[in-house]
């Protein structure tokens, strides 16, 4: 149980939570975001400012962005989602969580206020109250994480001088759109009229960016193209590269322990921090940042394995976490715990995970709506995948340790947030590979 969401009940419980009730339809819009940001009293958001949105990269980038602020002497405010095992992670500031002291009395002054038409819904009163206490604490650089889309994002009402797309891909289709071009005609819009992006999208959803930003008159610059590696290259230690700049800087990178999929965020962050602070020194030689949770966060297993922390939920993360799998454990077969929130794609999920492991145990999730264990069992089944069902996340984990290793928890943040909790937040991680 997370203390401090209980403490908060009687405040939180007269918000909407769309984050666990999963509508099935857009059932926001930005009008109640604007009226509190106009409301009397309420403090100007802090600038500079970056938003950062896309299919899946976001928390990376956003902690690569805190790393850049923090090692040049910037105070980061940094706007994150989903938490993992307390919601004070989603609203940091220095590398401190807000305090439940500071939060509380910001939440309530919010749900009084009474301004719009609605009352604010759980993201909107969070982002809200991390605006607050950003401009309270002098940030220098305000990071916001987008929550579901861009458009309608309660970040979105917030102003910014830079904006990121990092990919994008078929993900929250019943209420983004069933197409990639739709999603990313929803995601897009993060980077504002007359603004700055950065984006690391391909193919299709790179097209509709580009129109998107040619109709608003905002200069984008693509990874690969404007900026970009030259020359990278793997050791034992992390990745090595040079990163060539929109600006015409050249800089070699050293990615300390990096996973694959992070290095493309990496140079997303480098490339907006550059733009954002073009007088600043670049210290990423080596770029050393916090990973944040649950993003192939590794532990130590106490039968001399290794548990992996994931939660990956869509086709590309998941073929994603795959990969890095095969680079770390090459010919190791992997165990998976695995569990899916309603709505997910996680048919084209488990199908990346398949060709790896030998071996399934799924379970249900519990604080929001999930798909079926036996619907998942029954589908792992027809592929000739061993599997089993747990009652439980607790079952679960001892069904995935009683096999050998790598062990995989993935599907949901939900989930590996929960076997975080059980293993232990401060449990001792590998550096092995």
């Amino acid at each position: 149980m997370d203390a401090a969401a209980e403490h908060l009940q009687p405040l939180l419980s007269l918000l909407v939570n769309w984050e666990r009730t999963r509508p099935d339809r857009r059932l926001w819009d930005l009008a109640t975001m604007r009226a509190h940001l106009a409301r009397p009293g309420a403090s100007a958001p802090p600038r500079p400012a970056i938003q950062v949105g896309g299919s899946k990269g976001k928390g990376t980038t956003c902690s690569f962005l805190e790393a850049l602020a923090t090692s040049t002497g910037r105070r980061a405010g940094v706007y994150s989602s989903p938490h993992v095992e307390t919601i004070l992670e989603r609203i940091r500031c220095a590398g401190r969580t807000i305090p439940i002291e500071d939060l509380e009395p910001l939440l309530r002054r919010i749900v009084d206020t009474g301004v719009g038409e609605r009352a604010p819904t759980f993201f909107e009163a969070m982002t809200l109250a991390a605006a607050e206490w950003f401009a309270a604490r002098r940030t220098d650089l305000a990071i916001w994480e987008v929550g579901l889309g861009g458009r309608h994002d309660a970040t979105s009402a917030l102003p910014v001088d830079a904006s990121i797309v990092t990919t994008i891909e078929l993900e929250h289709t019943d209420v983004l759109g069933d197409t990639v071009a739709a999603i990313a005609g929803e995601k897009a819009p993060v980077i504002r009229a007359g603004g700055v992006g950065f984006t690391g999208t391909e193919g299709e959803a790179l097209a509709v960016v580009r129109a998107h930003c040619a109709a608003n008159d905002a200069r984008l610059f693509v990874f690969g193209e404007d900026f970009g590696y030259r020359d990278p290259r793997w050791s034992n230690d992390g990745f090595r590269a040079g990163l060539w700049l929109q600006d015409g800087r050249d800089v070699p990178v050293f990615l300390p322990d990096a996973a694959g999929f992070e290095t493309a965020s990496a140079a997303l962050a480098i490339a907006a921090f550059a733009h954002l602070f073009p007088d600043a020194d670049l210290p990423v030689d080596p770029l050393v940042r916090e990973r944040p949770p649950c993003r192939f966060e590794i532990h130590a297993e106490s039968d001399g394995e290794v548990l992996v922390l994931d939660g990956a939920h869509t086709e590309r993360s998941l073929a994603a976490v795959a990969d890095e799998l095969r680079r770390r454990w090459r010919g190791r077969r992997i165990g998976v715990l695995f569990a899916s929130a309603a709505g997910k794609r996680w048919r084209e999920g488990l199908s990346a995970l398949l060709p790896l492991a030998d071996r399934f145990v799924v379970t249900e999730l519990s604080g929001t709506s999930g798909e079926d264990p036996a619907a998942i069992a029954a589908f792992l089944a027809e592929r000739g995948a061993p599997c089993e069902v747990a009652a439980d996340v607790e079952s679960g984990l001892a069904a995935l340790r009683r096999g050998p290793g790598p062990r995989l928890v993935a599907g949901s943040f939900y989930l590996a947030g929960r076997v975080r909790k059980l293993v232990g937040s401060a449990a001792r991680r590998t550096q092995q590979r």
